[in-house]
């Protein structure tokens, strides 16, 4: 899906029209022919940063402690299997 693309001037005088076009996806306002910023619905906001959503991706130093103790335990037995195959 196209992401629908509106300059900034267009979007303040028309502010209501793309406020109910922005519930539906999101829109992103143009500045000087750039894109600036998107405009979303507050659902769609919170789908996207939610903090339980499986798909949420880590910065250094963000992941949550349980979270980490999972991958590395995961990745010691995927190291020692990789290690006995090694070896054999």
């Amino acid at each position: 899906m196209d992401q629908k693309s509106i300059t900034t001037a267009d979007f303040i005088r028309h502010f209501g029209r793309y406020h109910e076009e922005a519930q539906r996806g999101p829109l992103t306002l143009t500045k000087h022919g750039r894109p600036s910023l998107v405009v979303m619905s507050a659902e769609a906001y919170e789908r996207h940063f939610r903090k339980d959503d499986p798909r949420r991706v880590y910065g250094p130093g963000e992941t949550p402690p349980e979270l980490a103790e999972i991958l590395v335990t995961e990745l010691d037995r995927q190291s020692a299997a990789y290690k006995a195959r090694r070896d054999d």
